[in-house]
């Protein structure tokens, strides 16, 4: 992909077969120049003499024909390098090579795009045209894809230049004598998206370098408004290349669309501001640490203005006065309590930060992230925000307006925030969202337990002890309000409550001056009879000292932010308030932001910054979707994100007659299944099974049991007489899922396929077995479905699909392990994949284990396929963006530490999937009977402007959203030694959306991630029950799946 060039020396230099290792190496600027002529580079290092047999994308053309690989990946047959007669040697305009999409190629040459470079007159340097470069002065049009230069073919032709000339759409040329920036060689011209910028020398006539938006042609050329040039039938537009060094995409049907970015004006922001470390003693409690500061900026700085990040970190445009006399400031808590804190400011180390480097990191061309930048940004947006709302993690959470509450249940609602972060694209944005997030509701402790603890009325008989299970996980890690009565005279004070007391506050006693007293005695003492003395108290503050406090005399303290896994109603109850349309949720957004004004704040004004009004616009391409290839060379369109099977029959089904039974719970007493439900259970699959062409036998064997005992009885006889598949029905009560998965996995070694016994008895249609078919058939180790080639993009041949992700526990479970899951194909269309699962400490964000399950995948890869793959083509899901240097150091390096103990240097390109992030797509228009939330097609592309210009990264959203606003998935490519082009990359990653085997659509993230999250899934499921986790190295021994039952049913765990 964008490293292009770095590899187009290798035609040159070398015409035999380019050894692996040269492929690393940079050769010199002017190498790569000569080698343009050629197709570049393929994705393969093999090639002999005739064409390159890349393994790769490239599809070989006969005779003297280019590969014709995609989007620049071909590489001539060798033979080629006398080549056609359109190829002259070159002087000084050697400067076309990589064109836009596919690439061209040499006349003649049938497929998509000619290219025949001449020698070009020096005067034509037309830039890059927004859709297709222009021919040749006097060319007239050929055909419909003109063989020659301008090769339009499908996508974008190339001009020729003069030397100096700037790239077209596809990648972009450097300039003559020019030298590689940075890592990729393409290099500065090509800015498209938004930003204007001429770089480079160029001759004195052609100087305007591209303009904002779409560029702009040189002499006479008028600016060509969007889309194609006004001339005969064209193919589709093309997008320029924006600027960076990295090739961006270039098929698909070009668009627009509006994205939560807002453009931030720094025309008035000083050069530099001054970085301050904060010191405020006593270290808790910690919020009231603003107030103190703001104290201190007031009484002690003059007013100077400063934004304060709540910690240790203050910025500001002007010198602070180190040297502050009486640095005492007191604050005063919303109960009325009077606390003294000591505020100092000191000089950080490098205090100076330079400011400007967020203006010019695009045109200085400096690619590191401007760090220190950002985060005085962070803090300085910030500002208006605290004073007015509650910070969860990065947003700003807005306390509810009177009688607008939003309940979730169990005493919290739903509180709206802004989430914003200051992002780099072409240039820097504050990226702005809404987040979602349950608060406890401020009410007294007693109200909660009659509403929701226990749904009943306290009155003098109530006893806590038998709802304390219960109520306790609630109550624990709360704060609450403790007020005192009037007789005590002292103020409320906030506690953190531990749970509740062992014994009622009538009997719970206590020393008072060597005496035991009961609490409520206690009360009573003091002037204050308790309301409910048979209550429990709440066990409150440090746990030593032993506080306990009466239930009536406390309060849930206002806008508490809690890290708390939600309830399944609480989630249930979220989804119904957050999932809206995409104009609901820009509403919503504007809405918050009118409300914490940012540019009415004196921080922010005071830094020069102005934040615009309205979202950003950016150029999306919408991918076209594969058709999906069912038995007997019958394929359907994907329409909308998802297609229908119709009187489609599994691609493979295996044609065994499998043995099946149906287990089903038959309880001693209470509720049992009907008979004569479950034989229907048995007719409708094995209806349906005949339909799709997946063999059951005739007859399922029917078994019950009654407990969990006797569930491993039957799967134990199941085993002995060797049946392939056991449908489980689970009851309401009894056992679970887990327990089922557990005992038929890791001891018995029998693939099970579960179903709610309400789904049986209520839910039984056609559609609901026509999905759990999809899975059994899968776990059968058929196959439902692949992708029907398209020749235009030939896909990778012997690649195998790698996808990983790490699950953690929420933060409340820290003794917990993380799971890895890793599932690999062993297929040859990415539909077959095995898996591999392990433990690792809790919170650990890079798979330890990567060389042993690397090796694993590699060992069934090989025993399925005959032979090792020439691709590895990973997907890493579950990574933030910090720890990227981490996963390909120690992950990559035991994929590579894998394939060398079995002799093989396969390409790998490693792509981190994103999900975690606030960029979402905001088309015009409004809610349809079709686009019920007005969202994006699926198949819509994003890879310009908001996207780092030295990062190769694209998101994409690539499924139909069935709820609220869809999340484009962010990948980013963070290595690529086969050189992938960038418009393949896409298309791969889309297509492997449409692999996901347990739905007919199309899912948001490629397959081999999902399933990777399905082992995790699995993993977890396997730790159900256990509480403490000593050594993790035992602990996965003692679950270890079944080794021959993961042999015979790989791909189990869907």
């Amino acid at each position: 992909m964008g490293k292009k060039n770095k590899y187009k020396q290798e035609e040159e230099k070398a015409p035999a077969a380019p050894a692996p290792a040269q492929q690393q190496q940079q050769q010199p600027q002017t190498a790569v120049r000569q080698a343009a002529p050629q197709a570049s580079t393929s994705s393969g290092a093999s090639g002999s003499g005739g064409q390159q047999s890349g393994g790769g994308w490239q599809k070989q053309g006969g005779g003297g024909q280019a590969g014709q690989g995609w989007g620049g990946q071909q590489k001539q047959s060798q033979g080629q390098q006398g080549r056609a007669p359109f190829q002259q040697p070159r002087a000084s305009q050697q400067d076309q090579g990589h064109q836009g999409g596919y690439q061209q190629r040499q006349q003649g040459q049938g497929g998509y795009q000619a290219q025949g470079q001449q020698a070009r007159a020096p005067q034509q340097d037309q830039g890059p045209q927004g859709g297709y470069q222009q021919r040749q002065p006097g060319q007239q049009a050929q055909g419909r894809y003109p063989q020659h230069q301008q090769g339009q073919g499908g996508y974008q032709g190339q001009q020729g230049r003069a030397p100096q000339q700037d790239q077209q759409g596809g990648y972009q040329q450097r300039q003559q004598g020019q030298q590689a920036q940075g890592r990729y060689p393409q290099h500065q011209q090509g800015q498209g998206g938004y930003q204007a910028q001429g770089q480079q020398p160029r001759a004195p006539q052609q100087d305007q370098g591209q303009q904002g938006g779409y560029q702009q042609r040189q002499q006479g050329q008028q600016y060509q408004s969007r889309g194609p040039p006004q001339r005969g039938a064209q193919a589709a537009p093309m997008l320029p290349q924006p600027a960076g060094s990295i090739k961006r995409g270039t098929i698909g049907k070009p668009g627009q669309v509006a994205v939560n970015y807002l453009d931030i004006d720094m025309s008035k922001m000083p050069p530099m501001a001054y970085h301050y470390d904060v010191k405020i003693m006593p270290e808790r409690p910690k919020k009231f640490y603003r107030q103190a500061f703001e104290q201190f900026r007031i009484n002690q700085l003059g007013g100077a203005v400063a934004a304060y990040d709540g910690r240790a970190s203050c910025y500001s445009v002007d010198k602070l006065p180190v040297k502050t006399q009486n640095s005492e400031v007191t604050v005063t808590d919303s109960n009325g309590r009077t606390l003294r804190y000591t505020v100092e400011i000191k000089e950080t180390g490098d205090s100076e930060i330079d400011l400007k480097s967020l203006n010019n990191y695009m045109t200085e061309r400096i690619f590191d992230k401007p760090m220190r930048a950002m985060q005085c940004m962070e803090v300085v947006m910030a500002a208006p925000c605290h004073n007015k709302a509650i910070r969860a993690g990065r947003s700003f959470f807005k306390m509810s307006d009177p009688g607008k509450r939003w309940e979730l249940d169990d005493g919290y609602e739903a509180l709206v925030g802004l989430y914003q972060a200051v992002i780099l694209g072409d240039k820097p944005f504050l990226n702005v969202d809404i987040s979602h997030k349950s608060f406890p509701i401020a009410m007294p402790v007693i109200e909660y337990l009659e509403r929701y603890g226990l749904k009943t009325r306290i009155n003098n008989t109530t006893d806590l002890g038998y709802s304390r299970r219960h109520i306790e996980p609630f109550l624990r890690g709360i704060n609450v309000v403790y007020t005192p009565p009037k007789s005590f005279a002292t103020a409320p004070r906030v506690y953190k409550v531990n749970g509740l007391s062992q014994s009622p506050a009538s009997s719970q006693t206590f020393e008072q001056d060597g005496k035991k007293i009961t609490i409520a005695d206690y009360f009573k003492s003091r002037n204050y009879k308790l309301q409910y003395p048979h209550l429990h108290c709440l066990h409150v503050g440090p746990a030593v000292k032993n506080i306990l406090l009466p239930i009536e005399l406390c309060t849930i303290e206002a806008g508490q932010a809690l890290n708390r896994k939600d309830g399944a109603t609480q989630v249930a109850n979220m989804i119904k308030f957050a999932a809206t349309s995409t104009n609901v949720r820009k509403g919503k957004i504007m809405d918050l932001l009118k409300f914490f004004q940012h540019n009415a704040d004196p921080t922010i004004s005071r830094f020069g910054i102005r934040i615009a009004n309205d979202f950003i616009v950016v150029s999306t391409r919408t991918l076209n979707p594969p058709q999906v290839e069912y038995q007997g060379n019958k394929w359907c369109p994907v329409r909308n994100g998802s297609w229908r099977m119709d009187s489609m029959r599994f691609l493979e089904p295996k044609p065994k007659a499998h043995k099946w039974a149906i287990v089903y719970f038959d309880p001693p007493q209470g509720r049992k299944m009907h008979f004569n439900q479950v034989g229907d259970f048995e007719r409708q699959v094995l209806n349906q099974s005949k339909s799709v062409s997946m063999s059951l036998a005739a007859k399922a064997e029917f078994r019950t049991f009654k407990d969990e005992r006797s569930l491993d009885e039957v799967f134990g006889d199941l085993k002995r007489n060797q049946f392939d598949l056991a449908f489980v029905i689970i009851p309401q009560f009894g056992a679970s899922y887990d327990t089922i998965k557990q005992k038929a996995e890791l001891q018995h070694g029998i693939l099970t396929q579960c179903i709610k016994q309400f789904t049986v008895e209520r839910k039984l249609n056609p559609q609901t077995i026509g999905n759990i078919l999809l899975k059994v058939n899968s776990k059968l180790n058929g196959i439902n479905h692949k992708l029907k080639d398209d020749p235009r993009m030939p896909m990778l041949k012997n690649a195998m699909f790698l996808g990983a992700d790490v699950t953690h526990p929420s933060p409340d479970q820290r003794e917990i392990p993380s799971v890895v899951g890793v599932a690999a194909s062993h297929d040859p269309y990415g539909a077959a994949y095995n898996m591999q699962y392990r433990l690792q400490r809790s919170a650990l964000e890079e798979i330890e284990d990567m060389q042993s399950i690397t090796l694993e995948h590699l060992r069934v890869y090989q025993q399925y396929r005959k032979s090792y793959p020439e691709h590895i083509l990973y997907y890493r899901d579950g990574v933030s963006d910090g720890q990227f240097p981490k996963i390909k150091n120690e992950e990559l390096r035991g994929i590579n530490a894998a394939c060398a103990k079995v002799g093989i240097k396969p390409k790998i390109c490693c792509v981190i999937v994103v999900k975690r992030h606030h960029t979402r797509f905001f088309p015009n228009g409004e809610p349809s009977q079709y686009n019920k939330f007005n969202n994006v097609d699926p198949g819509t592309v994003v890879d310009r402007t908001i996207v780092h210009p030295n990062e190769m990264q694209f998101f994409m959203v690539s499924h139909q959203s069935i709820q609220g606003t869809a999340k484009p998935t962010r990948y980013n490519v963070i290595e690529n030694t086969g050189n992938l082009d960038i418009d393949l990359l896409q298309q791969l990653t889309y297509n492997l959306c449409h692999m996901f085997p347990r739905c007919n659509r199309s899912v948001s993230y490629p397959a081999p991630a999902y399933l990777a999250h399905l082992v995790a899934a699995r993993g977890r499921v396997y730790l159900t029950g256990a509480t403490r986790f000593l050594d993790l190295k035992k602990e996965y021994e003692k679950r270890k799946i079944v080794p021959e039952f993961m042999k015979t049913n790989p791909m189990y765990f869907v």
